[in-house]
């Protein structure tokens, strides 16, 4: 199934379902300018955990953070076991913040791909539960820290 444009959790598929969140961010000051992070989900108010997932071209997406206007970005040079940041260069200009967003089967299970870097994909680090942990561009090995789900909390109509 085609992803909707709309704001999303991010939910990791290893059995504590992490969800994607920026690192470090506390309170409302913080810099949305952050390494991104693997977290125990806080609830709906939690907009660092919150993700606006918007259609570039069919399979192609940006995904840019509810807390501030950063988009998620694989590391400029591609590098495996590199940490996936948040950057305010948008998708217009910025390669690296595009993502080829693929269902896996029929259950809602998703891949996130780097499109500059085939591939490689978001991996929630050694499949670890513990909040904090990195999520970093690494070989697609299909594996459960590597799949993620897509749980809308606000999709548009159209």
């Amino acid at each position: 199934m085609t992803l909707l444009d709309g704001i999303y959790i991010i939910v990791n598929t290893i059995p504590e379902n992490p969800v994607l969140d920026l690192g470090g961010v506390v309170g409302p000051s913080a810099s949305p300018i952050a390494g991104v992070v693997g977290f125990e989900r806080q609830g709906g108010e939690n907009t660092n955990q919150q993700w606006i997932v918007t259609a570039l071209r069919p399979g192609v997406y940006s995904l840019v953070s509810e807390f501030g206007d950063t988009w998620l970005t694989a590391p400029a040079d591609g590098a495996t076991l590199a940490q996936i940041e948040s950057c305010k260069y948008d998708p217009v200009y910025n390669e690296t913040t595009r993502w080829t967003i693929t269902e896996l089967d029929n259950s809602g299970n998703y891949q996130i791909e780097s499109v500059p870097f085939p591939g490689k994909v978001m991996d929630l680090e050694r499949a670890s539960p513990r909040d904090g942990t990195r999520v970093i561009l690494y070989p697609n090995n299909k594996t459960p820290n590597q799949i993620w789900k897509f749980i809308p909390l606000a999709i548009p109509l159209k």
